[in-house]
């Protein structure tokens, strides 16, 4: 099993022994109570929304009950058929019409109604002002036209315009003809109340609660409060209405739950709608819900943080050790733990520290034995010397000996005396770019004693480069290289040697010949052995691969030796990087 800490099992223990049981119950009983207030609200506006319906209807009766009172009334009938020759008769009629107008307003209407009744002969009589032309245009309206094809039904007519001025109150009107006894036409009646007072019964109600109240008429006719904001929601739950039955019931539409309550109105053929969004009805629980679940969130945060604080308190101890523990897995040992306790932690911390010191000893130790042995191999290579070298070398002098003057000899000897000085004396790792071409010179003199003066030599070499420390015969080997594996054409070998100062501080040496192509698989073989500084039998042991890996050993791996053939050029380039470092540099970092 993966490691689990013991402040995760304390944690753990309280969470699951006390946290979990007391949440599951706060659920359980908030979930209760949030049904039963649920229930509760809802039937709340059931109740209301049937108020509301009632209301409705009731006014469209009133309406209903003074059209069926002006219909039967024998004074209105005698009017419509004997319509008014005179002035007189016209004053007298209105007089009588405003009578019984006055009376229905009175005793069943309410003041806001408008009371209009026509004869055929094109006499209007109202309650309301009106001017030349308001009859025929009320005859041009297409709820008129159907008021005539009825011909003795009631015709409800939601929401159309104002029977004086379009810029009036939009009104819902009920219209018939009204016929004498022997069931023939004498005229028409229209009685008109303002859509302003069904709105206000449509939005009745608690005020705090957002709701949305339609009457639906035959067609597309509806009448609403606030059509920006309702139509759109009645047309995305039309498909809802029209298959729902007259009640109430909870319905969903694109996510969001409403309740759909339907009443229909069997006198005009409407429908009362009321669509409340749940979220309205049910505000003060989710504010009840939000106040609850913000104290016991609140209380949660205050225990857990206690949980955290005894937890953390308990296990800091053991967490110290771990975080030691896992600096010296990475190698760190000069760590101490830190655990002042009088208990087992604490007596566990002091044998740790005491077992680290006994270790570091021994590291420290291991560390000196290394550096011996690393110096030791340093010092095996620098004393290697080509055997085959030595052995032409001598034979040349023996020769030349026996064939040229003494001056040759004497060259000879001295430069071979200077390079077996050099190589012998091994109580110097590091010389000087300019003792190391000294060397370089000394070898090339035996060179051109041996092999002639075919190769010419060139130097640039940077001042600032000339005091700057080296390993002890690291250019010698590389010239050396150009004369055993270079091949020149007769008298235009070319050698330059060059020093210089990279831009990142660190020091190039180089050495560049002209010599033809050389097979290109031991060419390949060489930078093979270089970059896996393996050795090969096929090249001497102090040669290329012999500097790259003192070089690598004295400096580290960014540092070495690489080669490079430009075949555009026809030249060989054979390049050593080093740290810039100066004779004061290197005793300073010695002493320190």
């Amino acid at each position: 099993m993966p490691f689990i800490s013991l402040r995760t099992k304390w944690i753990a223990a309280f969470v699951f022994l006390v946290l979990v049981p007391v949440l599951g119950a706060s659920l359980y009983t908030y979930r209760e109570i949030e049904t039963v207030l649920h229930r509760q609200v809802e039937t709340s506006a059931t109740e209301r929304l049937h108020q509301i319906n009632l209301n409705i209807e009731r006014k469209l009766q009133i309406m209903m009950n003074a059209t069926s009172s002006l219909a039967i009334d024998e004074n209105v009938k005698r009017m419509l058929v004997n319509p008014p020759v005179t002035e007189r008769q016209m004053l007298d009629n209105s007089q009588a019409m405003d009578k019984k107008f006055l009376e229905m307003s009175t005793a069943i209407a309410s003041d806001g109604m408008d009371f209009s009744v026509f004869d055929n002969f094109g006499t209007l009589y109202t309650n309301w002002g009106r001017t030349p032309g308001t009859t025929d245009a009320i005859k041009d309206t297409e709820w008129f036209r159907r008021t005539v094809q009825e011909n003795g039904y009631m015709v409800w007519t939601l929401n159309h315009a104002s029977l004086t001025s379009s810029g009036k109150q939009r009104l819902i009107s009920v219209s018939m003809v009204v016929r004498d006894e022997s069931n023939r036409s004498i005229g028409q009646l229209v009685i008109s109340e303002p859509t302003r007072e069904y709105l206000d019964i449509l939005q009745s109600g608690d005020p705090s609660i957002t709701g949305y109240g339609l009457l639906i008429g035959p067609g597309d006719e509806v009448l609403t409060r606030s059509p920006e904001d309702t139509l759109p929601l009645y047309n995305s739950l039309r498909s809802e209405i029209d298959r729902s039955a007259d009640g109430t019931a909870s319905i969903e539409s694109n996510g969001q739950n409403y309740v759909l309550s339907t009443y229909s109105l069997p006198m005009t053929g409407w429908r009362i709608v009321q669509i409340v969004p749940h979220s309205a009805i049910f505000q003060e629980i989710d504010t009840i819900r939000t106040v609850s679940v913000t104290i016991f969130s609140v209380s949660m945060a205050v225990f857990l943080g206690v949980i955290l604080f005894l937890s953390n308190m308990f296990t800091k101890p053991l967490r110290k050790l771990r975080n030691v523990m896992k600096l010296v897995e990475k190698g760190k040992l000069d760590v101490k733990v830190d655990i002042r306790t009088r208990d087992e932690v604490g007596l566990l911390g002091q044998t740790f520290n005491k077992m680290l010191n006994r270790l570091q000893g021994h590291i420290d130790r291991e560390i000196v034995l290394e550096r011996h042995r690393e110096q030791a191999k340093l010092e095996a290579l620098q004393a290697q010397i080509n055997p085959h070298f030595l052995h032409n070398t001598l034979n040349t002098i023996r020769w030349m000996s026996i064939m040229a003057g003494t001056r040759s000899i004497t060259e000879m000897l001295l430069s071979l005396g200077h390079l077996l000085d050099m190589s012998i004396h091994r109580g110097q790792d590091k010389i000087t770019l300019q003792e190391e071409l000294n060397n370089v010179r000394s070898f090339m003199t035996i060179q051109r004693y041996r092999f002639g003066d075919h190769v010419t030599v060139i130097e640039q070499l940077d001042e600032r480069t000339l005091e700057a420390l080296v390993p002890k015969l690291s250019l010698q080997p590389l010239v050396e290289n150009v004369y055993l594996h270079a091949s020149f054409q007769e008298g235009k070998g070319e050698m330059l040697i060059r020093s210089l100062v990279l831009p990142t501080g660190d020091l190039r040496l180089e050495i560049v010949d002209n010599g033809l192509e050389i097979n290109k698989e031991k060419f390949q073989d060489i930078m093979d052995i270089i970059g896996k500084e393996e050795r090969s039998s096929t090249f001497s042991r102090v040669g290329l691969i012999n500097v790259h890996k003192r070089v690598r050993m004295m400096y580290g791996s960014e540092y070495g030796l690489q080669l490079h053939r430009s075949e555009q050029e026809g030249r060989t380039y054979v390049t050593i990087t080093l740290p810039l470092q100066r004779e004061e540099e290197h005793l300073e970092n010695r002493s320190g």
